[in-house]
C-alpha cells in the first residue's frame, strides 16, 4: 500500500511538470496575478476553430476528396479558396487581440446579495479598430461584450456574483474574439491583482435604531423637526395614524411608528451590544441598516464594535468607513 502511495504521488508530480511544460494550465488559468497593465502579446493568445470552424473543415474535407475522385478543377479552385479565406479569417482574429492593453480600473464596494461590478481598462493603441470583443470572468455567468474604436481607451464593468462580505479578489479574466467569420476562437485569460469591498447586506426586518445621545429630541407627534427622519418605534396607543408603517405590517411585522429628530447636535449611537440578535451575520446586517438609515436621514452617527470606534461623523466619507468596518469585522 505504501509502495501504491509512492507511486501514485510521483506519478502526480509528473503530470503536473509536463502540463506545465506544455503551458496547459496558461490555455484556461493564465500566468500568475500582475498588478501593472497587461498587454496582449503572442504569448497570451490561443487561437483554435470553434464548432463552425470544425464543421466547415468537415465540409472542406469532403469537398477535397470529392475533387480527388472526380478530378474536378472548379472544385479544387473552390476548396483551396475558402480554406485560404479560413486561414485569413485566423489571422484577423488573432490581430484583433494583439496590442491591447488592460488594467484594473476603480470598482465601487457593493452590498452582498448583489452584483459586483469590477472596473477594468482596455487599451487599444492601434489606428484599427478592435470589434466582437467580449470579456468574462471565471465566476461569473455572463460576459460582456463591446468595441474599442482605434486608439481609444474604454472602461468595461465585469459582473460577478458576490459570496459574502469583505474583499473579494477577481479571478481569472478571459478576453476572446470570434472576429471576423466566426470560425475561430481567440482567447486570452489574464490574472489581474485586483478587489472590491463587499459591505454586508442591509437587514429587511425593521428594527428600532439605539435612542439619539443626550440633546437630541425625538418627536412622536408633530413637531419642529418632522422632515428629518430618524427611524422606527414600538406603536404606542394614541400615536397618529400618518406616521404607522404600514408596509411593515402589511408584511406581517409588528406595528410601528416612523420617529423623526429636531434640533442640532443629535447623533445617534450605532452599538454592537445594542443589537437584538445573537449571531455576527444579523449583527452587522441590523448595523448596516441603521447606518444606512442615519446616513439617508442627514443624522450624524457613531459606530462601536468590539475592538473598534468610530467616533460621530456624517456624509459619504464616513459612511464608507462605517460599512468599511462592518465588511472586515472579524
Amino acid at each position: 500500500m505504501r509502495g501504491s502511495g509512492i507511486a501514485g504521488h510521483l506519478f502526480g508530480d509528473a503530470r503536473r511538470r509536463l502540463r506545465e511544460r506544455l503551458g496547459l494550465r496558461r490555455w484556461f488559468r493564465g500566468e500568475r496575478a500582475a498588478a501593472a497593465p497587461i498587454p496582449l502579446t503572442h504569448r497570451r493568445i490561443f487561437i483554435l476553430p470553434n464548432r463552425r470552424g470544425l464543421g466547415l473543415a468537415l465540409l472542406l474535407t469532403v469537398q477535397f476528396l470529392i475533387a480527388i475522385n472526380y478530378g474536378n478543377s472548379l472544385t479544387f479552385l473552390l476548396t483551396f479558396l475558402l480554406v485560404g479565406i479560413a486561414a485569413l479569417s485566423a489571422v484577423h482574429a488573432f490581430r484583433n487581440l494583439a496590442g491591447l492593453r488592460i488594467r484594473a480600473g476603480r470598482s465601487a464596494p457593493v452590498f452582498d446579495g448583489g452584483q459586483a461590478l469590477f472596473a477594468l481598462q482596455f487599451d487599444n493603441p492601434s489606428r484599427r479598430a478592435r470589434l466582437g470583443l467580449h470579456a468574462r470572468c471565471r465566476d461569473a455567468v455572463e460576459g460582456v461584450d463591446f468595441e474599442l474604436p482605434a486608439e481609444s481607451t474604454a472602461t468595461v464593468k465585469l459582473p460577478v456574483p458576490t459570496r459574502g462580505r469583505g474583499w473579494l479578489p477577481l479571478t481569472t479574466m478571459t478576453v476572446s474574439t470570434a472576429y471576423p467569420l466566426g470560425l475561430f476562437h481567440a482567447w486570452s485569460p489574464l490574472n489581474l491583482e485586483h478587489r472590491l469591498l463587499v459591505y454586508p447586506c442591509p437587514s429587511e426586518e425593521v428594527v428600532a435604531r439605539p435612542p439619539a445621545s443626550a440633546g437630541a429630541e425625538v418627536a412622536r407627534g408633530p413637531a419642529a423637526g418632522d422632515d428629518d427622519f430618524f427611524g422606527f418605534v414600538g406603536y404606542r396607543p394614541g400615536d397618529p395614524l400618518r406616521r404607522i408603517h404600514w408596509k411593515g405590517i402589511a408584511k406581517g411585522q409588528a406595528a410601528q411608528v416612523k420617529q423623526y429628530v429636531g434640533g442640532e447636535g443629535a447623533a445617534a449611537e450605532l452599538d454592537w451590544q445594542q443589537t437584538p440578535a445573537a449571531d455576527i451575520e444579523t449583527r452587522l446586517s441590523l448595523l448596516c441598516r441603521w447606518v444606512l438609515e442615519a446616513d439617508r436621514a442627514g443624522t450624524p452617527y457613531s459606530l462601536r464594535l468590539p475592538g473598534a470606534m468610530i467616533a460621530t461623523g456624517s456624509g459619504e466619507a464616513h459612511r464608507h468607513r462605517c460599512l468599511a468596518a462592518l465588511a472586515l469585522f472579524g
